[in-house]
């Protein structure tokens, strides 16, 4: 027989032992929770620096595409010619590898305000219709985009788009012109647009890794040109780069834009070339 005095003592070890069995199990969740926070951080970072900020191929190298453009008339088919040029396969090759990366928010309110560098853009878009511009083109448009020509907020200001791989439904897009197109195929694709245009924004396109990946000398000089082609005498070009698009972004620019372009504050020094965002996660510069 137990005694009453060693029930009470075997009582009180299995209370302790309860309370260390639901303390190590509570640290055991805070741990899992903790590690789950880190993965769900690290999973949102990379899809800050990736989906949510990628409008889909909006400007690589010349694609036969076959154009039905909103205020701008052609039914004409190309192909890219000489070394910027790509096949058939390169070409759906391509489109494969970026449909894995398009990303349309289910909450574009929520994304505009809150995602990445997207409250930086709002901001951005918001002062276009108050500026001296008249004339904007936009290269790449996925669905979200349909936002852009609000917040611009112009009767006075035509806002125009780029994108040769429209989104599953177009009619989302909200613009005053199209050109339904690659950037390095534009100058034979809209002749008539040259000199068109006094804002160029080219958000998460070219300032992109996995376009400059894709790039040689001959495609990004045929993107530079085909961006001075289209801009009017006084054009800027507002470009986006995302961290790491390029092994060494001075010398890049060095290289490749500087030779052609001047580097400048925008709208009266109201963001300077190199305006950092997300800790260095996203900068923009004005050419």
């Amino acid at each position: 027989m137990v005694s009453i005095g060693a029930r009470k003592k075997n009582s009180s070890l299995g209370f302790c032992t309860k309370r260390v069995v639901v303390i190590v199990s509570a640290l055991a969740l805070l741990a899992l929770g903790l590690q789950a926070s880190s993965l769900i951080r690290s999973l949102e970072h990379d899809l800050l620096q990736h989906s949510f900020e990628k409008p889909m191929n909006a400007t690589l190298s010349g694609a036969a595409v076959l154009t039905e453009t909103n205020q701008i008339g052609t039914n004409d088919r190309i192909v890219g010619t000489g070394s910027d040029a790509m096949s058939e396969d390169q070409k759906e090759n391509w489109k494969q590898k970026m449909d894995a990366w398009v990303y349309e928010p289910k909450n574009v309110n929520y994304f505009w305000k809150k995602m990445g560098d997207r409250p930086f853009q709002r901001e951005f878009y918001s002062r276009l219709g108050k500026g001296n511009f008249n004339r904007l083109l936009d290269v790449g448009a996925r669905s979200y985009n349909k936002l852009c020509k609000d917040l611009i907020n112009s009767t006075s200001v035509e806002y125009f788009q780029m994108e040769p791989n429209l989104p599953p439904d177009p009619s989302d897009l909200k613009n005053d012109g199209l050109l339904e197109c690659y950037m390095n195929e534009v100058r034979e694709k809209y002749p008539d647009q040259v000199s068109n245009f006094d804002l160029i924004i080219d958000f998460g396109v070219f300032g992109w890794k996995l376009v400059q990946n894709e790039f040689n000398d001959a495609k990004v000089k045929g993107y530079v040109d085909s961006v001075k082609w289209l801009l009017r005498d006084k054009g800027c070009w507002a470009l986006k780069t995302d961290k790491g698009w390029v092994p060494n972004e001075g010398e890049f620019f060095d290289k490749h834009i500087l030779p052609y372009f001047t580097m400048k504050d925008f709208d009266n020094h109201a963001y300077e070339s190199g305006h950092s965002i997300k800790g260095g996660n996203f900068k923009f510069y004005f050419f």
